[in-house]
């Protein structure tokens, strides 16, 4: 090789090393037994770890779930690439975070494979904000509650997952009694405050990462209650109802209708059944939690 090629070889590991230095984003190399053959700065600012600490290791390691990186390696195999893989990673000081990850074989000038190159993006502030995003189509902004159309979905599902489960599921259907009146008389504000605390109320009676309650619309609520047998959801529609008594009465009181769901409902049926006994509850005079 002559000195001029040597130099030109010199000039383009350097340029090379310098892409591979200075890249923001995370540049991990792997040989065909997916051991750390290169580490650049962006993975060590990312995951902590120097490179020399890493080189040789095992890249499965630094996953939360091992079992991610071998996915990830049989959709390489089966796709020939993976491009914007989300999964998590674990720093040094045993922190996760998530990243998308692209990994693309690597290939001698031969074409046999030397192992993989992986180019991972810090994504956990997109996470945050599509958890924001996510949380804000389903709420019911003035009450905190969830809103109608995320009743619609999780109604089903945790119909599905009772059945799976083999576990009790109950519904509550709260009206507001006297709500109309005291609107049009009081005025929206006035409304609105009132609304606003009885989705408080709601929320400090329900089992948290448990229940779920929502703004059915208007001046009603449901809670759907997993794990929970009609006893159980009318002792907490009357916990409900008391509160409300007390913080609202003379001006608002609350009618509950009570559901549990049986073998062969639909969630329809299953909804239907709270509603004919909230309505059971108002014609009684309101104020109250009926089960039919």
């Amino acid at each position: 090789m002559s000195e001029d090629s040597i130099e030109a070889l010199r000039a383009r590991i350097q340029y090379l090393s310098a892409i591979l230095d200075q890249s923001a984003d995370a540049i991990v190399c792997t040989d065909t037994e997916s051991r750390v053959t290169e580490f650049n700065r962006g993975a060590e600012r990312l995951l902590g770890w120097k490179r020399e600490e890493v080189l040789g290791k095992p890249a499965g390691e630094f996953y939360l779930d091992p079992e991610d990186r071998k996915k990830i390696l049989r959709i390489l195999a089966k796709k020939g690439s993976v491009i914007d893989y989300e999964t998590r990673l674990v720093t040094r000081d045993g922190k996760s975070l998530h990243i998308s990850i692209t990994l693309s074989n690597m290939r001698d000038p031969e074409g046999k494979l030397m192992g993989t190159v992986g180019i991972s993006k810090d994504i956990r502030k997109r996470k945050v904000l599509e958890h924001r995003l996510k949380r804000l189509a389903n709420t019911d902004q003035l009450t905190a509650l969830y809103n109608r159309a995320h009743f619609n979905t999780r109604i089903q599902e945790e119909i599905e997952r009772s059945r799976r489960l083999r576990q009790s599921l109950s519904l509550l259907l709260l009206d507001l009694d006297g709500f109309k009146q005291y609107n049009d008389s009081k005025g929206h504000i006035a409304g609105d405050s009132v609304l606003r605390g009885v989705g408080r109320i709601i929320l400090q009676a329900c089992r948290r990462f448990i229940d779920s309650a929502f703004r059915y619309g208007g001046d009603e609520f449901t809670i759907l209650l997993p794990d929970t047998h009609a006893e159980g959801a009318h002792a907490l529609g009357e916990r409900i109802r008391g509160e409300v008594e007390w913080a609202l009465m003379p001006d608002i009181s609350v009618s509950i209708g009570v559901s549990e769901m049986h073998e062969g409902q639909d969630w329809r049926a299953f909804l239907q059944a709270a509603d004919k006994a909230m309505y059971a509850a108002k014609t009684d005079g309101g104020n109250r939690t009926r089960r039919l």
